[in-house]
């Protein structure tokens, strides 16, 4: 049995579909949501975004995928066991003014974090420079510690970074020979300090520790599992971000607060809410859902705030297909008509959609 299910989107979001096979070999349909909101005027007051981020079906790098770490990731997976946050965003000296060393933040939920920003430095005659000043820095992973060095040593926490083993950044456009990003606790004063990397974005998928939890590929997987999954594949593998950015769920509403990461200083504003439905139209009945979201993407540099949700299903057999998804407000009569595999029609005219209803809730 595949899924043959329609996703009917009757909102300014976005909304896909995705079939892909569980360990046991079973069909996966996830439908993904993912929603997008701007502050006009840097204001701090959202509204649904002119430009909705997509559903993404492959990752995203900031530059050359083979030596970038990702701007987005691929939105495929049926379930994150946690919900996270992502920032991608830049350090903004206060007022405009070079600074040499600056801390940046982050505050949503129960997650607090901090980073320390400092401006490139050399290394010469055994010691590292002062910091040179800056008035902007972009806080990404290819400016924090880690890197692979040109002997072939690599930091498998990020092969992208900069400083270990004195190597260069990934990125030629990093003239820094010591990371720029760091944690207030660790600094890098030496080539022998292995501090944490730090940052605010997404950990790629072969990294440490991620890559810990995405199972056993030995010759046993090959020779009783492959194509499918590994029996032991965790699904915390599905979580992108430092545990540092991992809350146990979106309540709906959160305050957020991002410091030092806009050229204002500080970015204050509520989650957005959305209320737009999810109905799921079984061969024998409705289903009401809710848009929960499991990710946040803040995006500081152009005032944008993503909630992506989904869903997922395992076919089951014998039992009521499940024929259409719909996001959004529509009347009962709709419904129906799409449950009994009937042409909708209304005297009034309109394709269904009740315009007077919310989407969603500052």
């Amino acid at each position: 049995m595949a899924f043959d299910v329609w996703l009917e989107n009757r909102t300014p979001f976005a909304a896909a579909t995705h079939v892909q096979p569980d360990a046991d070999g079973q069909e996966v349909l996830v439908a993904m949501f993912s929603a997008s909101f701007e502050a006009p005027q840097q204001s701090t007051g959202l509204k649904p975004a002119d430009e909705q981020l997509p559903v993404t079906f492959g990752d995203v790098p900031f530059g050359d995928p083979a030596l970038s770490s990702n701007r987005y990731e691929a939105d495929i997976v049926a379930k994150k066991p946690v919900a996270e946050v992502i920032v991608n965003g830049t350090a903004y000296a206060p007022n405009g003014k070079p600074v040499r060393e600056m801390q940046v933040g982050l505050s949503i939920g129960n997650v607090r974090k901090v980073l320390n920003v400092a401006g490139d430095r050399i290394y010469d005659s055994g010691n590292y420079s002062a910091p040179h000043p800056f008035r902007t820095m972009p806080v990404v992973y290819e400016r924090a510690f880690g890197g692979t060095a040109p002997d072939g040593k690599m930091d498998p926490r990020n092969p992208v970074g900069v400083g270990f083993h004195q190597a260069r950044s990934a990125d030629p456009a990093v003239r820094t020979q010591a990371p720029n990003i760091t944690y207030p606790g660790e600094p890098f004063l030496s080539p022998s300090d292995r501090p944490k990397p730090a940052g605010f974005g997404a950990l790629g998928r072969s990294w440490q520790p991620r890559i810990g939890y995405a199972g056993t590929y030995d010759q046993a997987w090959i020779d009783t599992q492959w194509p499918l999954p590994p029996k032991d594949f965790d699904p915390r593998y599905h979580l992108c971000t430092p545990a540092d950015q991992q809350l146990a769920e979106f309540s709906g509403r959160e305050q957020v607060s991002l410091v030092g990461l806009t050229p204002t200083g500080r970015w204050n504003f509520r989650l957005p809410y959305v209320v737009a439905p999810l109905r799921l139209v079984y061969q024998d009945r409705i289903e009401d859902r809710m848009f929960r979201p499991d990710t946040v993407i803040i995006e500081p540099d152009i005032w944008r705030v993503t909630l992506k949700a989904r869903l997922s299903f395992v076919t089951r057999r014998n039992s009521p297909a499940l024929r259409e998804i719909v996001f959004g407000h529509v009347s009962p009569a709709l419904l129906v008509a799409r449950r009994k595999r009937k042409a909708y029609f209304s005297q009034t005219g309109g394709d269904g959609t009740l315009r007077d209803r919310p989407m969603w809730q500052p």
